[in-house]
């Protein structure tokens, strides 16, 4: 009897608990075995809904404010320093850097890792190691008020698939197997020395399961005209989600930067792309319902930190929402609000 794969998901987070039990649930259904979790200085009730997750064993949280002297001072970094040196990551079949707007999206078979990983077999028989999967950018869908309802059903515009001028658009992230890593990194990992630099054999394809140039192993984390490829598997990422949830994305800060002023109103203006109409992950979103509501009611404690969660922010769009009305009218207007 083969034995199953074991694939464990890594992400950071910072006040993501309104979409926390959906991220989760979404990675578990379509066939992540283990989920580590790191957070940094939350305060709207996602480090309690965290830590009720580890204990039901749903997740690894790790605790993530502090920044010790022998770690990275970086909180992005710091995470993947302290999920890298974890047994249940380093003995993993396959790893995958994902935040909490980021959703894989697996377009053969049923949509699961299972399915791709026997797709990805037939274009590779001899197997492979690293997966690319390229970035589709979601805009707001021109949906501004903020609800409670999954992410993956709610937006369905994004950028069109194929090579942008703007660089982030057409970056990856990596599912990878560990024995070739040397430490983990946001869109890539950094390879050992000897498949780095070419003295052991390491194969790294694109979303299309067409082996990528030798220079990848080295650097690189975007694709271009001759790499790019999504047939098989991309990385859905809502970077917009509604108006509204923008808004409080903009004051709450992310976990993967001390810098505050990293999302401003032109990364709106940038990334709200709703070219055309992307559906394809919506196969998921009964089964994930049906998920969702079967975990908050086997534990009823979820579903309070949940509405805790919901509640505080909220209050916060509803200051940030009083003064920009005061202070900047002409955003409001911008973000249709």
């Amino acid at each position: 009897m083969t034995t199953p794969l074991t694939c464990t998901l890594v992400g950071t987070v910072k006040d993501e608990g309104p979409y926390l039990l959906e991220w989760v649930c979404y990675y578990k259904l379509i066939g992540f075995t283990q989920i580590v979790i790191a957070s940094n200085d939350c305060s709207d009730g996602t480090r309690e809904m965290l830590d009720h997750l580890h204990q039901l064993g749903e997740i690894i949280h790790l605790e993530n404010s502090a920044a010790p002297e022998d770690l990275p001072r970086d909180p992005q970094n710091r995470a993947y320093h302290r999920a890298w040196h974890l047994d249940v990551v380093q003995q993993s079949d396959w790893v995958l850097v994902a935040d909490a707007d980021e959703f894989l999206n697996i377009h053969t078979g049923n949509g699961s890792l299972a399915a791709l990983f026997t797709a990805l077999a037939d274009f590779n028989p001899n197997g492979i190691d690293l997966i690319a999967a390229p970035w589709r950018v979601f805009g707001n869908a021109g949906i501004a008020p903020f609800e409670d309802a999954p992410i993956i059903a709610q937006f369905d515009h994004a950028a069109r698939l194929g090579v942008h001028k703007t660089q982030r658009f057409t970056a990856f992230k990596t599912l990878f197997r560990p024995k070739f890593v040397g430490r983990m990194g946001v869109h890539r990992p950094r390879l050992k020395p000897r498949f780095r630099d070419g003295l052991r054999p390491c194969k790294w394809v694109n979303g299309s399961g067409d082996l990528l140039p030798e220079r990848y192993l080295n650097q690189g984390w975007r694709l271009f005209a001759d790499t790019y490829g999504a047939s098989l598997v991309t990385m859905n990422h809502y970077m917009i989600k509604s108006s509204e949830a923008f808004l409080m994305k903009r004051y709450r800060g992310t976990a993967n930067s001390a810098d505050e002023d990293r999302i401003d109103f032109s990364y709106f203006d940038t990334f709200n792309a709703n070219d055309v109409v992307e559906k394809s992950i919506q196969r998921h979103v009964p089964a994930l319902h049906k998920v969702l509501s079967d975990i908050v009611s086997k534990h009823p404690r979820l579903r309070e930190l949940h509405e805790n969660s919901l509640a505080f922010h909220r209050k916060k769009l509803a200051v940030a929402r009083e003064n920009l009305q005061r202070d900047q009218p002409e955003i409001l207007a911008k973000l249709g609000l």
